[in-house]
């Protein structure tokens, strides 16, 4: 991905660090934020040695074969928000990669996106004293992954055939996120974009199953989890908070914040 200046044309954008190779775009964001870099600081890799995802999890971040990228934030909101800007970063993906890629993606809460009920997307958000880091990665170009996720794991190239400018959708992502976020930090919560990410959401109306955060944190592959066991819920979307409404067999509503769990659809991963 060859990177140029047009990106300071986005106004959340206020600095870009690029690396050819490094442990995580995460990792480097949050140890510039420790030396004081500003708000909008963009952290870009053509390599990650180290990739990191959700619950400890490791992100495949071949050289070239994807966007791994994350934005260092200083935001001015209350803690209880911060979760949200997954939520928003979420629908800043889809939103690209329609526009860019003329895909149909959905979004499996919290935090990945999905092709054809794969995952082709991850976002990894981390919150410290005074910044949350947003981290981004997504698989371009890549024609193959390794036999513990091949089965759950996709990229633009294998879903279309085709190779498309990775520089072209990253700059409509921070573009997209740009807007969001403006009008996240102005309402201060997520209703102005409810109605959207639902129609986005995977899974919707469609039968889950709720894994216990202790169960998908001890194992490194999703797809391995028995779920035989587990209650069978429907999933009703999220409310304005960005939690997920859960409905029992008793027509009860269970509210999942975001980390307490993982979520499973009928035919799909955790």
């Amino acid at each position: 991905m060859k990177i140029n200046s047009t990106l300071f044309n986005i106004p959340i954008i206020n600095s870009v660090i690029e690396y050819d190779c490094t442990d995580s775009t995460n990792i480097k964001a949050k140890e510039f934020s420790k030396r004081g870099s500003v708000h909008g600081t963009l952290f870009l890799a053509h390599k990650q040695l180290n990739g990191k995802g959700r619950l400890n999890r490791t992100f495949d971040s071949k050289k070239d074969e994807g966007i791994y990228a994350s934005l260092l934030l200083r935001p001015n909101v209350s803690p209880n928000q911060l979760p949200n800007i997954t939520l928003l970063t979420a629908v800043a993906i889809v939103r690209a990669l329609k526009t860019i890629c003329h895909l149909t993606p959905l979004i499996k809460w919290p935090n990945d996106i999905l092709l054809n009920g794969k995952k082709l997307a991850g976002i990894l958000t981390e919150a410290g004293p005074d910044y949350v880091i947003v981290g981004i990665g997504l698989n371009t170009t890549t024609k193959s992954f390794s036999s513990d996720i091949e089965k759950t794991a996709t990229s633009i190239f294998l879903e279309t055939g085709k190779t498309i400018d990775s520089f072209d959708l990253l700059y409509n992502i921070m573009e997209e996120f740009n807007d969001l976020y403006e009008q996240f930090i102005i309402h201060s919560d997520f209703s102005f974009l409810l109605e959207e990410y639902n129609n986005n959401l995977a899974n919707l109306n469609q039968e889950v199953h709720i894994i216990p955060h202790d169960i998908s944190y001890s194992t490194s592959n999703p797809y391995s989890i028995k779920v035989d066991n587990l209650d069978t819920f429907l999933c009703r979307g999220i409310d304005e908070n960005g939690a997920l409404l859960c409905e029992g067999p008793d027509k009860k509503i269970t509210i999942i914040n975001s980390g307490e769990v993982s979520l499973r659809g009928k035919n799909s991963y955790s």
